[in-house]
């Protein structure tokens, strides 16, 4: 069953959060958050899996890998709505087939078609797309996509496909940096910085 992202928790601030931050400085925060997250979760499952063959999935890591893989087929789709449905945006076609190249990583390594979507959450979530906050929309899925992920390369033990789905999550979380300026929000902390969304699961 398909999840909505919430919303963003408040931020306490610290003394050095008094003044307005640069935005290319918090930009770059957020990238750093990303990469750690990635090598922290890459090291996690390189000490779980060392001694498997590179690509021999059991077959509820392919279940979860075909999951993650149909959750960037239904964000290439959904950015092809947004494309066709409101003023044109140089963002729309960039991410759409950024998405597009995620899932046919995911195939690559697996060997799992990638011709399938989420009808269910494309339904649902179309309308935001199609409409004028199509922008937060965006930014409301960049943000379970990155939570999805995160979730999933806690119960993925191979190192390839933990090396694939950590760069998902550094790309996604700098969509998150890249839209949240498109919304007026590139000094906002908590913005750049927090993310609550809810994961997508099955």
């Amino acid at each position: 069953m398909s999840t909505i992202p919430k919303g963003h928790a408040p931020v306490n601030e610290t003394p050095g959060d008094a003044n307005t931050p640069d935005p290319e400085s918090v930009a770059g925060r957020r990238h750093l958050i990303a990469g750690g997250l990635a090598a922290a979760a890459l090291a996690i499952a390189g000490s779980r899996s060392a001694a498997a063959a590179p690509n021999e999935f059991t077959e509820d890591e392919l279940a979860l890998l075909r999951h993650a893989q149909r959750l960037e087929l239904t964000a290439s789709a959904l950015y092809d709505v947004a494309s066709a449905s409101g003023p044109d945006s140089a963002l729309w076609e960039p991410m759409s087939e950024q998405h597009e190249a995620y899932a046919h990583a995911i195939a690559s390594l697996t060997g799992l078609s990638a011709d399938s979507r989420d009808e269910g959450l494309l339904e649902a979530l179309r309308s935001g797309f199609a409409g004028k906050d199509a922008v937060q929309a965006a930014y409301d899925l960049e943000s379970a996509a990155v939570a999805t992920h995160t979730e999933l390369l806690e119960l993925v033990g191979q190192v390839n496909a933990a090396e694939t789905i950590a760069s998902i999550i550094s790309a996604e979380s700098r969509h998150c940096v890249v839209l949240a300026d498109a919304l007026g929000r590139g000094s906002d902390l908590t913005a750049l910085l927090v993310n609550a969304a809810e994961p997508i699961l099955p």
